[in-house]
């Protein structure tokens, strides 16, 4: 009992800490799930040494088959900036980072984690680069999917912007004493037509019940 008595000042501090304020355990999670996600454009489209610019036609099947790089294995790279924000009257808060995975059409899903420490505060937005790696969902011989890769790499740099159809969700990490009580909500955002973020839903409800 006295072992108890004790954590809980110390878990209530840590929260003062964390959230730049002292809030009840059920409003941290309300908080969280208040997070908004701001598509800043796709940046760096690349297979490889190959980069691609808006409207690039001089690589083809064949210069990737024959450049020796073993290309058909390669994935298309690119950086994604988010703009995480929270809204104009929330308190401060601070992330220990957090899990991402991304939906593509055409491609496998990708996942990654930000280990940074990550301060929102209210009205403000903090911009985080995500670095991705897609691999075309397309089995077979190398040329259909060296042509994948192409067909998806010219997709992301024709407008800088990721495909319609996309989806993506973002898991806040808490630290690892609130987290044992607080189960972060994972937050999903469909990308719609110029690739803007709209948030369809959440998983999983804060869960306070380790009290």
């Amino acid at each position: 009992m006295m072992s108890r008595s004790r954590f809980r000042p110390s878990l209530a501090l840590l929260l003062c800490l964390s959230l730049g304020g002292c809030l009840a355990l059920p409003q941290v999670g309300f908080l969280l799930g208040r997070i908004a996600l701001s598509s800043m454009g796709v940046e760096n489209v690349r297979i490889g040494n190959y980069h691609f610019d808006p409207g690039l036609e001089q690589i083809n099947e064949m210069t990737l088959l024959n450049s020796g790089l073993a290309l058909a294995g390669l994935p298309v790279n690119f950086n994604l900036p988010l703009a995480l924000s929270l809204p104009m009257s929330a308190p401060p808060i601070q992330l220990q980072g957090f899990a991402w995975s991304l939906e593509v059409p055409g491609a496998e899903p990708a996942r990654g984690e930000v280990s940074e420490p990550i301060t929102l505060g209210g009205g403000d937005s903090e911009t985080v680069t995500l670095p991705i790696s897609l691999h075309p969902d397309t089995a077979g011989s190398p040329e259909p999917r060296v042509s994948a890769l192409l067909a998806l790499a010219r997709e992301l740099s024709a407008d800088n912007t990721l495909p319609a159809g996309s989806r993506l969700a973002f898991t806040p990490t808490l630290p690892a004493e609130i987290a044992r009580i607080i189960k972060a909500p994972t937050l999903h955002f469909d990308i719609g037509n110029g690739g803007s973020l709209n948030e369809e839903d959440r998983d999983d409800s804060p869960d306070s019940s380790g009290l």
